[in-house]
């Protein structure tokens, strides 16, 4: 980043943590292994903020996946802490960084995929070609969402933004929300207050973040 012959540029690409958790447990067989990577690979002196539900490991087929799920939402705390450090960093940037750092919301992506992409080629001083403007509509207008993990399709979008309101519990969302609520703050992700408020749709859960 400090060396000026490579004018080096960082595209930060985020997604509400709560998108996040539903696909690691989605992906629960798949990312059970990484999870504990993820999980042992805390700082040991940092305090660990206990689970909102004591017994949720020892939940199993109550919520679907047992330990698999424990560890996929024990690494959103991890993944959260670091996300929370570097978005401080970029909130308030180094000389090096100022200028050179972008974050990308997936949400404003796949609502507003021409003008988000224009505003990333436009970033990093590209021009967007009509094909990967057609690329992008196409990715975020297709006919349905796959429910299988690690396929990259075109989807409709969504239903893609709106999955983990219906796949999480309420109370894995606020598990969620509880690790992460300073990335969620900066990013414009709004918790919420109720089950019922998950449940409704017409609320989207999004304002301007602060990056």
């Amino acid at each position: 980043m400090r060396d000026p012959t490579l004018d080096l540029k960082v595209i930060h690409l985020v997604r509400d943590p709560r998108a996040v958790a539903s696909s690691r447990i989605k992906s629960r067989h798949g990312l059970i292994r990484e999870s504990l990577q993820v999980v042992r690979s805390r700082d040991p002196h940092i305090h660990r903020m206990p689970f909102l539900d004591a017994g949720h490991k020892l939940g199993g087929k109550k919520e679907g996946g047992g330990g698999s799920d424990y560890h996929a939402l024990g690494a959103m705390e991890v993944i959260c802490s670091s996300m929370a450090k570097t978005l401080q960093t970029a909130l308030h940037p180094p000389d090096w960084l100022q200028g050179n750092y972008m974050a990308v919301r997936y949400e404003d992506l796949v609502v507003e995929p021409i003008k988000t992409l224009r505003q990333v080629y436009g970033f990093v001083n590209l021009a967007v070609s009509p094909d990967m403007e057609k690329f992008a509509l196409n990715m975020t207008s297709g006919p349905g969402y796959s429910s299988k993990p690690f396929v990259v399709s075109a989807r409709n979008a969504s239903q893609a933004l709106s999955a983990w309101r219906t796949a999480l519990s309420y109370q894995q969302i606020k598990q969620v929300e509880e690790y992460c609520q300073q990335p969620m703050a900066l990013l414009g992700y709004e918790r919420v207050g109720s089950p019922e408020e998950v449940k409704d749709l017409s609320r989207t859960l999004l304002r301007k973040p602060r990056l």
